[in-house]
């Protein structure tokens, strides 16, 4: 049986994007819900590329978002 081993940094990220999505759902609906995740996940990259030396991470990101999915499914 093969292990799925996810760095902490990425569980953290999907965890980040889990719950800025469930705290836009108390103002916004299901699909729109997801643009804050969108946009704040991809700031914080943007961040950590301009401040952190090119540090940004598209892996991050995309973890963030999908941390958004599995409620967004559970929502439609």
């Amino acid at each position: 049986m093969t292990k799925l081993i996810i760095a902490a940094d990425k569980a953290n990220h999907f965890i980040a994007g889990t719950v800025i999505y469930c705290l836009s759902l108390f103002i916004l609906s299901p699909l729109v819900a997801l643009i804050p995740v969108i946009v704040i996940g991809a700031a914080k990259e943007v961040y950590d590329e301009k401040k952190r030396k090119g540090r940004g991470d598209i892996w991050d990101f995309l973890y963030t978002v999908a941390g958004a999915i599995p409620v967004l499914i559970t929502h439609l």
